[in-house]
């Protein structure tokens, strides 16, 4: 048996003590798990953290959102980050909403694209 299996036996069973000391409670105890969270997802908000724990929703009505990749220069996805940075956005945003104008232009302004 592991050591995780040994503890959670233990855990199980009431076999485990807290070490004195390192009980939080309260706006203490919010703050610490706040900070453990964004540490085990490697965030920097605690809105990022959850959004990463929980999943994101899905952009249409029905089911899961298609992704779509494509490989792209270094620089290119440096000033993507940037811009991001600067509008206070996620990238995915501002590359849905660049594909979304692209398209428009190709098939004129009168185009729709679903969202």
């Amino acid at each position: 048996m592991g050591d995780y299996d040994e503890l959670a036996r233990h855990a199980e069973h009431g076999g485990l003590s807290v070490k004195p000391g390192t009980v939080r409670r309260g706006p203490e105890a919010a703050e610490a798990a706040r900070t453990a969270l964004m540490a085990a997802t490697g965030t920097t908000t605690a809105e990022e953290a959850t959004r990463i724990a929980v999943g994101r929703p899905a952009l249409g009505q029905e089911g899961k959102s298609p992704v779509v990749r494509a490989r792209v220069p270094q620089a290119l996805k440096d000033r993507l980050h940037q811009m991001a940075q600067e509008q206070h956005r996620n990238e995915s945003e501002i590359v849905r909403e660049a594909l979304i104008a692209y398209i428009r232009l190709g098939e004129g302004a009168s185009a729709t694209v679903d969202q």
